[in-house]
């Protein structure tokens, strides 16, 4: 039995026709670490008869892609793939792969990042190189659907010296074939890390993982920065020079009442002062929401000012804890991770009623880490539910290499931490 990729629990793949009669079968696993009693999917050709999954592939011959989540965060990831082997007989190739909590103290493998992320997709080609079957989900980046994948020559989809290097890697060895790029249906390309497995009737099995550097993440993270930025300027300019005039006017009022001797003086004077006070929190909030400090002053400074700041005006204690020998390499990866810890202290403040938090930089098992720390209630995310502040989080961690991971806290509250990896963005000061 071979041993399952790296990050992955088990690996099984096979082929049987609509009467459930398995022509190939293919399993690799760790047996250490996964308790099988624990959900029961696939894991032996007895059992892969009683899905109900794969009954409905063979009654609808359509492909089938799905996630099940189990024990404590394991997961399997299910995809059947049908090919008619001739006409009117009907044959379903079909995978799982089984893969382990996340840690936030590991980097997960590429392939274990794609998968989670649907940037993986199988595609099952002939002995003419003509591709049979796809799985439903293709990556977005990839722009072909999957019925469109269906009867091309799979070498249309890769450089002619790629191909030769697929051709010449041995199969069912669960090792990843490097350095390939996946041309794009507008021609573009995508680096792509990839997976062989031979199948029944001379078929070949490839799962093929966009590794491309998240460029999606960093455009998606550009724009909102670019929107931070001219809701931020909209505030300052046209809201904030509104309260200024309204405090002018009312202040003004409040002298000419106060020489008529009216009693509205204090009215008009209170008026005034409340102005000021919305106009000054229109300031605060522009200045958080375009990141200007953080090119000029950088990371460091910026985070100490969020402290001082969140100290002085929500009424919590709001710590820094900073490992200055630590050098970031551009203002990109301090200002995604500025938004970050500006988010999490947000949250704590607003929905964990947090009376301390804490912000740490560091260094730990080689990997730097960003961790907020409060101390007030925590509340587990709904999956269903997820809000934009968490999703962006995620996107500003994917964009900059890191892995974003959400727990209790030692003092029982919220902590979130992003890790990065020490050498894709950090520097040690001489």
């Amino acid at each position: 039995m071979a041993s399952p990729p790296d990050g992955v629990l088990a690996l099984i793949f096979c082929v049987v026709d609509e009467k459930f009669k398995f022509h190939h079968h293919f399993r690799a696993c760790r047996p250490d670490e996964i308790d099988e009693d624990l959900f029961q999917f696939m894991e032996t050709p007895s059992r892969i008869a009683e899905n109900p999954v794969l009954h409905d592939a063979i009654r609808t011959r359509s492909a089938v892609s799905m996630t099940l989540s189990f024990g404590e965060g394991r997961r399997k990831y299910i995809y059947v793939l049908p090919y008619e082997r001739k006409k009117g007989k009907w044959r379903f190739a079909c995978m799982q792969v089984t893969t382990p909590p996340s840690n936030p103290d590991v980097a997960e493998q590429p392939c274990v990042c794609a998968l989670a992320e649907e940037r993986m997709c199988l595609i099952l080609v002939d002995a003419t190189h003509a591709i049979r079957s796809v799985t439903s989900r293709v990556p977005e980046s990839f722009g072909h659907a999957a019925e469109d994948l269906v009867g091309i020559n799979v070498q249309e989809l890769f450089k002619e010296s790629d191909f030769e290097v697929l051709q010449a890697c041995t199969a069912d060895t669960n090792e990843s074939i490097l350095g390939c790029v996946f041309t794009c249906l507008d021609g573009s390309i995508r680096e792509v890390e990839i997976k062989k497995f031979s199948a029944a009737d001379k078929c070949t099995l490839y799962g093929i993982c966009d590794v491309s550097p998240r460029q999606r993440m960093e455009d998606f993270a550009e724009v909102t920065a670019r929107e931070r930025r001219r809701i931020g300027q909209d505030l300052h300019d046209s809201i904030g020079q509104t309260l200024t005039g309204m405090s002018l006017l009312s202040r003004s009022l409040s002298n000419v009442l106060e020489k008529d001797g009216h009693t509205g003086s204090g009215d008009a004077s209170q008026i005034s002062e409340l102005a000021d006070e919305a106009s000054n929190q229109i300031r605060q909030i522009s200045r958080g929401l375009m990141p200007s400090e953080i090119v000029q002053h950088g990371l460091y400074k910026s985070l100490r000012d969020l402290a001082r700041n969140t100290t002085a005006t929500c009424d919590v204690i709001c710590e820094i804890h900073l490992d200055d020998s630590l050098e970031f390499p551009d203002v990109a990866v301090e200002t995604h991770l500025y938004r970050i810890a500006q988010e999490a202290v947000n949250n704590a403040i607003r929905h964990a009623e947090a009376s301390r938090i804490d912000i740490i930089v560091s260094e730990i098992n080689g990997m730097s880490q960003l961790n907020i720390v409060d101390d007030g209630r925590w509340i587990q995310p709904e999956e269903d539910v997820v809000g934009i502040g968490l999703k962006t989080m995620e996107y500003r961690a994917a964009a900059i290499g890191g892995v974003l991971h959400i727990g209790t806290s030692p003092q029982g509250g919220t902590q979130v931490v992003c890790r990065l990896e020490i050498d894709e963005s950090l520097a040690t000061k001489v």
